[in-house]
């Protein structure tokens, strides 16, 4: 498949996203990710109080995991293809902006983990970076396309985002800053993408 609507996507504002990005983690961190400051600190209290520690509180922590599920990409990348390949024309346009929205922010989210290289909250070594939540900006990115197609169905879109990206604080998996990058730049792409409908679905899609 062509990946023309990428570039495009980051000609078109990615940069200023990234940069503000970077800033708010460095606030957040300091130089490395172990930077102790009250921003940090303010992180850490609020993992420490949301965190379901081991013994799991059930059937809380199942409720939670089968809500994390919504923000995996394999969900995002099939709820797309299928759209594409077998809706109507509205739903093929629907599934085309959800795709490069998941592009265009799973992109920078990917970028974003190896340059900073921030350990998630459990984790003794880096293993997968913790900074931004891909399931965050993920779920924020279709929430966002999604409010603009069915503006009916916005605030509940956005408040099942919230709980995807809750649940990753809750399961142990990310920090609260985290999950709010995550969801800044999954926003944010979701906008820029929309505002730029027109261009995007008049590239040549080739699979």
């Amino acid at each position: 498949m062509q990946y023309r609507y990428v570039s495009y996507i980051f000609a078109r504002g990615f940069k200023p996203w990234f940069i503000c990005s970077l800033i708010l983690y460095s606030f957040i961190t300091g130089s490395d990710a172990t930077a102790e400051n009250f921003l940090s600190r303010w992180d850490q209290t609020l993992f420490d109080r949301i965190y379901d520690a081991p013994p799991h509180q059930q059937p809380t922590w199942t409720v939670m995991e089968s809500i994390s599920d919504f923000g995996d990409y394999r969900a995002v990348m099939g709820a797309s293809a299928l759209l594409m390949a077998y809706g109507s024309d509205s739903h093929r346009e629907t599934g085309k902006l959800l795709f490069s929205a998941y592009m265009g922010a799973g992109t920078i989210t990917f970028g974003m983990k190896r340059l900073l290289g921030r350990k998630r909250p459990l984790d003794e070594t880096l293993g997968n970076p913790a900074m931004p939540s891909g399931h965050a900006s993920i779920t924020f990115s279709v929430a966002t396309i999604l409010g603009y197609r069915y503006p009916k169905w916005r605030i509940p879109l956005y408040i099942g985002a919230g709980l995807v990206s809750f649940s990753r604080v809750y399961l142990g998996r990310h920090y609260t800053s985290d999950v709010v990058v995550g969801a800044a730049i999954g926003t944010a792409t979701g906008v820029l993408v929309w505002h730029n409908r027109t261009t995007l679905l008049k590239l040549k899609w080739e699979f």
